[in-house]
């Protein structure tokens, strides 16, 4: 008899509890925290609530219908709200994206092809037509909001992000992607470093070669110019081999999770936001472990989750 698998949320919860063991996070704040609810718990209704997509009580709705996903997570019954929303602002940063690069630091393989790109999120869920008004009136165009940047790191073989920063846009690739990319040592071995002719930079490809021991694939700009007329080391070196083709193309695969999780932010204040896109990233990796889905899968759950 064949055995039945799984429901998708129930493996979405277990692949994220085994990933929070793994990464040496606390069930409880400190010894003396009430034994109601832990934070493993919170984390993970907190990816959920990306993957809905929808407000603090339309998830806490949902969740608490869910008998077989409580007992999963431990608790005996659904918080409320505010609890989920409080557990949000105590969750640090740093926290989260260990938990994110522990999915690529627990994959088998010893070294991992990095690609580098950065990709936009909305800070606000006014229509197209209202932000196009507004920015026509020269009066209130301080009332729109500067949208949100968010340069990663992506292991390729897997479609994993390994490190990510968050900032407010429009900014320059280059102020980011030194830092990102030296973050990785702490991940895994790089075996190269793709990215596309933003992050072309002397500086950028002295760091992929002689701290990160990996082979630069960074697109090059102004192929037509003469080698000896190139100025830096590592560019002139770049352009005197001949290298594989660029695979930056799949971390822009990677970054349409937002078809899945979405590309607006609900929160109003920038912790909130920040703290709202690192869950988005946890909650995409753990479905990347799952199992395989396809993209046209995934776009078919931001559907049906969307119309709920």
């Amino acid at each position: 008899m064949k055995r039945k698998r799984k429901r998708l949320l129930i493996r979405f919860a277990e692949a994220l509890l085994k990933q929070l063991e793994r990464a040496h996070v606390r069930r409880f704040g400190h010894k003396h925290a009430p034994k109601k609810y832990n934070e493993w718990a919170h984390a993970i209704l907190l990816s959920f609530k990306q993957l809905f997509d929808k407000s603090y009580r339309f998830v806490i709705e949902q969740i608490a219908l869910m008998t077989p996903l409580l007992s999963i997570l431990g608790i005996p019954c659904a918080p409320h709200f505010t609890t989920l929303q409080k557990a949000s602002q105590r969750f640090q940063g740093t926290l989260i994206e260990k938990i994110v690069s522990s999915f690529v630091s627990s994959t088998k393989s010893q070294s991992v092809r990095y690609g580098i790109d950065s990709t936009g999120f909305q800070a606000t869920r006014c229509s197209a037509y209202y932000t196009t008004i507004i920015k026509n009136q020269k009066k209130h165009r301080k009332r729109i909001r500067r949208h949100i940047k968010v340069s990663t790191v992506v292991d390729l073989d897997h479609q994993l992000p390994a490190t990510f920063k968050i900032r407010r846009g429009p900014a320059s690739d280059h102020r980011d992607s030194g830092k990102i990319m030296q973050k990785t040592k702490t991940v895994k071995q790089a075996k190269s470093m793709d990215g596309d002719k933003g992050y072309d930079s002397e500086k950028n490809r002295k760091i992929v070669v002689e701290e990160l021991d990996a082979e630069d694939c960074i697109k090059i700009k102004n192929k037509e110019v003469p080698i000896h007329r190139t100025k830096g080391r590592y560019r002139k070196a770049r352009k005197r081999k001949v290298i594989r083709a660029n695979y930056r193309s799949l971390c822009e695969t990677y970054h349409s999770h937002k078809r899945v999780v979405g590309s607006n932010v609900r929160a109003i204040r920038v912790k909130a936001q920040n703290q709202e896109i690192r869950f988005k990233i946890l909650a995409i990796s753990a479905l990347r472990v799952i199992g395989g889905i396809s993209l046209w899968q995934l776009f078919y759950y931001a559907n049906i989750t969307k119309s709920l």
